[in-house]
């Protein structure tokens, strides 16, 4: 192979590889909503979810509801058999926007009571 071609080929096979790398376009993802609790019979959440644009939500198990209150916000509530975990997972359209999200309980609410639990003893965190 004659220096020229190996030289247009070296070329190539550069641009190929640069263009398949590209770490710019937004990929779409899930972030799981966790529920850390200090109560093992809680039967309801309410909390919202602020950041960015949420495609869609989902909680395996669990009942969930939500309303948007902006192109960035959601509200929702998870009602069943809640504990410490994942509690729902929310899709969005660009990961590289993760660290933006954030969760904030609002109520909490006891399974066969539905007494009203301190809110503030509660914690969401969100992980890819």
């Amino acid at each position: 192979m004659n220096r020229r071609l190996r030289s247009l080929l070296l070329a190539g096979l550069s641009a190929l590889a640069a263009c398949s790398h590209d770490t710019s376009a937004p990929t779409a993802g899930t972030l799981n909503v966790n529920l850390a609790s200090p109560n093992s019979d809680d039967g309801a959440v309410l909390f919202t979810v602020s950041g960015g644009p949420i495609d869609s939500v989902a909680s395996p198990g669990h009942q969930i509801y939500s309303a948007r209150l902006d192109s960035s916000t959601l509200r929702l509530i998870v009602t069943g058999d809640l504990g410490s975990g994942t509690i729902a997972t929310i899709y969005v359209a660009d990961m590289r926007l993760a660290s933006s999200y954030s969760a904030t309980v609002n109520q909490v609410a006891a399974r066969e009571s539905y007494t009203q639990r301190e809110a503030a003893s509660y914690l969401l965190t969100l992980s890819p």
